[in-house]
């Protein structure tokens, strides 16, 4: 993991390491030393922290405006340039890291059948639209939230709160982002993952295609859920609650880029200075939160306990709100005693 490490340092400036490498180096080392008392699990989670750390410090260094003497400032071009280099390294680390267990499941019985090379590649391909579809908005939550605490932490958030107008423009100008990857969530949902599905069920099973509801597009859906009537029996409204409940999933997760990219800023507002350890803390809770909240939803509604909008779309409300609420905490009114 050390060696691993120094090698990460290479991508540092040049002045940067020459001037902090070795202590960084030695202090990530007394970190792992520490860490191995408490078990391998601990020790990997420092290392996964100390590596990720020197990545996004390779990044900001690179894209980083130059000092200014009056005070830490950001224009919306520079914003936007940290939050987009931020957003691609979270969303190709959670990408790999989610379809390396699911691939290591199935490689197995490819190899089995003889599946070649080429083979299994198509298989890693066709992995990632569906897995996309869920990393895109956790990306965005881990982008937004960790560029925001490095602004807390360098005096740029306390200087744009005393300028109402800087801090309407960095949430505007983060929203703005938000729609942009939410669109293209849109399309990677509603377009790719179906036609991706339906390629990736017949890798799988070594024969055609088999067609459920994860292979159709939405308008397919549409007509599917329409073609059950109301009076029809409860296997037939189970399945058309199933085509409804996906429709909703392929609106709800775009949806959730913008509601991940409130909760990060609220979260960051919160907590200006919280670091590296609240953007992982924070990250593992929201993220099992959603989740958990998203397949409790999906479970309920194909049941028929809820409607496929409330099993869908609650987990994007309930995250909502929880931010709602950390950003009036933030700033709502307080008591002041007056004297008599």
């Amino acid at each position: 993991m050390t060696r691993i490490y120094r090698v990460a340092l290479r991508l540092l400036p040049i002045t940067l390491r020459d001037k902090h490498g070795a202590a960084m180096a030695e202090l990530f080392a007394r970190e792992l030393e520490h860490a191995r008392v408490r078990g391998r699990l601990h020790v990997a989670f420092v290392g996964a922290a100390g590596l990720w750390d020197v990545m996004k410090r390779a990044v900001y260094e690179r894209v980083r405006p130059a000092p200014n003497a009056e005070g830490p400032q950001l224009t919306t071009g520079q914003l936007l340039r940290r939050l987009a280099a931020s957003f691609a390294i979270a969303f190709v680390g959670l990408t790999v890291s989610l379809i390396f267990p699911f691939a290591s499941r199935q490689i197995p019985a490819l190899n089995a059948r003889g599946v070649s090379p080429a083979g299994i590649a198509e298989f890693l391909l066709l992995a990632v639209p569906f897995t996309a579809a869920m990393t895109m908005p956790m990306a965005v939550f881990l982008s937004v939230l960790h560029e925001f605490t490095r602004l807390g932490a360098n005096g740029t958030l306390a200087a744009a709160r005393r300028a109402r107008n800087d801090v309407r423009r960095l949430v505007v100008t983060v929203l703005a982002a938000a729609v942009g990857v939410a669109a293209l969530a849109m399309v990677v949902t509603a377009e790719l993952v179906p036609r991706a599905n339906g390629r990736l069920s017949g890798v799988l099973s070594g024969g055609a295609a088999v067609q459920n509801d994860r292979t159709m597009t939405i308008g397919s859906l549409r007509k599917a859920a329409r073609s059950v009537g109301p009076g029809a029996d409860p296997v037939s409204r189970a399945r058309a609650a199933a085509y409804e409940v996906e429709i909703q999933k392929k609106l709800a997760l775009p949806a959730a880029c913008l509601v991940l990219a409130l909760t990060g800023m609220a979260i960051a507002f919160r907590f200006p200075r919280g670091g590296t350890l609240l953007v992982v803390g924070a990250s593992l809770v929201v993220f099992g939160a959603y989740y958990a909240l998203i397949m409790t939803g999906e479970s309920l509604a194909e049941r028929l306990v809820v409607s496929p909008v409330v099993g869908m779309w609650g987990a994007n409300a309930f995250l909502l709100t929880a931010a709602l609420l950390v950003v009036w905490r933030r700033s709502g009114p307080r008591l002041v005693s007056k004297a008599p």
